[in-house]
């Protein structure tokens, strides 16, 4: 949105500019992992699967957020002037910023994925909602604007019965998710959401090379667009 340029090298974060020189910003905890990047305009957030840090666009300073509100973080996503994060792979729990400020964390700004005693494996930002990837389970929730906490499940029904095998495999692409799921049956099937609804995109001969991988939890994914078509890579 402010027409700059980031990227996480090993531990480090680095501004790359149109020439394509890098300019070290600062360093981060951890050098392995998934990261997950969100911005709001003002503010750019960066999450390594442990920790969130907050890069400030008009003071180019990175700093780690150190709050008992917020002790840990798995993924982060932007949504309606909020940071979103769910805690960590293990707990069903996300947690929301101060509007249009990912230093501050309010102790009660949090609510839990509770269709299913699931963990919550990844947040991500699909129709303009909040959608929660669970292990096997998927809720969407809503921005109702409530003052208590401003997020809600759609309703009782938006339920989807599969979840994520592959946390980083979770992509809005075309206006919908592409992901690669589970459910209590098994593994390694890819799905796009139709609506509410999981539809299986892969075939057998794809989900027995998933199956196959070393580390299905490990998988990731990109896209890109060529000649009009749109593909999804793992």
């Amino acid at each position: 949105a402010n027409g700059r340029s980031f990227l996480v090298s090993g531990s480090e974060l680095y501004e790359l500019t149109s020439s394509g020189t890098g300019t070290l910003l600062g360093s981060l905890l951890t050098s392995s992992g998934d990261i997950t990047i969100a911005e709001n305009g003002v503010q750019l957030a960066i999450c390594d699967g442990r920790d969130l840090y907050i890069f400030n666009y008009s003071t180019n300073i990175l700093q780690r957020v150190v709050s008992a509100n917020l002790p840990s973080a798995a993924s982060v996503v932007f949504l309606d002037g909020y940071f979103i994060v769910n805690r960590s792979l293990s707990s069903g729990i996300f947690q929301i910023s101060a509007p249009y400020d990912g230093l501050t964390w309010a102790a009660l700004d949090f609510a839990t994925a509770e269709s299913s005693p699931d963990s919550l494996l990844r947040v991500a930002v699909i129709f303009g909602q909040l959608w929660l990837f669970g292990n096997t389970s998927i809720e969407p929730w809503n921005n109702t604007g409530a003052a208590s906490f401003p997020f809600q499940r759609v309703n009782s029904s938006a339920r989807l019965s599969v979840g994520v095998a592959a946390p980083s495999t979770v992509l809005e692409l075309d206006n919908t998710a592409y992901w690669v799921g589970k459910d209590i049956n098994g593994t390694g099937i890819v799905y796009k959401a139709d609506g509410f609804s999981p539809q299986r995109i892969s075939t057998e001969a794809i989900e027995l090379r998933i199956q196959s991988a070393p580390s299905i939890s490990t998988l990731k994914s990109m896209a890109y667009q060529e000649a009009g078509h749109t593909f999804y890579i793992i």
